[in-house]
This record gives structure tokens, sequence and C-alpha cells, in this order.
């Protein structure tokens, strides 16, 4: 698996993190995924993260992946976070796991086969707010 992630900590105060996943993602993987986020977003109060799995394949057990995110769920669980996952439409169910998964502990997840429209999710709340 390779991994790239980018914090964008925008002047108005918005925080975006943007975590980008290539190849075959095993349970190794994905904890790694999950701890970088936890690590990265711990000193933010909200951020909105954007994981990209479309050139992924997470191809791991419903009950794995629901343990990897019970195991981080306390550095997760301390912040607003706001979730969009983007996989590519002949992808199995791995990122809607993933995602449910995340909305059990309380966050706000939703899983999208567009970047375009999870991007536009993720900021709707934002352009709300300044209205």
């Amino acid at each position: 698996m390779d991994l790239k992630i980018k914090l964008l900590q925008l002047p108005e105060g918005e925080n975006f993190l943007v975590v980008i996943a290539h190849g075959l993602i095993d349970s190794e993987g994905l904890d790694q995924i999950l701890r970088k986020i936890a690590a990265t977003t711990q000193s933010l109060l909200e951020c909105k993260v954007l994981i990209d799995l479309e050139e992924a394949s997470l191809e791991l057990q419903s009950p794995v992946i629901r343990r990897l995110v019970n195991r981080i769920e306390p550095d997760l669980r301390r912040r607003h976070l706001k979730f969009a996952l983007v996989s590519s439409a002949e992808v199995d169910e791995g990122p809607r796991v993933l995602g449910d998964s995340l909305s059990k502990l309380g966050l706000t997840a939703a899983v999208f086969v567009d970047i375009k429209h999870a991007a536009v999710w993720l900021s709707d709340a934002s352009r709300r707010r300044k209205l």
C-alpha cells in the first residue's frame, strides 16, 4: 500500500485532511491509515477527512474492519471529525463497512463513488454556517 496524507488548515479555521491510498490495504494498512488520521488530527477540535480509496482495494472481512476502528475509537472520538470515503463503483463492501463503523462511533461518515460529490458533501456544513 502506498499512502499520502496532507493536512490543509485554512485561514478561516477550517481543517481538511486528505488521505490517498493506492494498492492493497490489509489489516496493517488500515490500522496505519486510522492511526495516522488520529495522530494528524490530535490537536484539532474539528477536521473534515477525505479518504480516497479509488485506486486501492480494501478487501478485509467486516469483523476485522470493525475491530480496527473500535481499537482506535478513543483517539478519534474526542474530536469532531467528518469522514468522506471515496471508492470506485466496482469495489467490494470494505469502504461501506468502514463508513458504517465510523458512524457507529458517533462520527459523521459517508461513502461516495465520485470525489467531487464527496468534496461538496464535506464542505457543505461550513457553507451553511457562514450564511
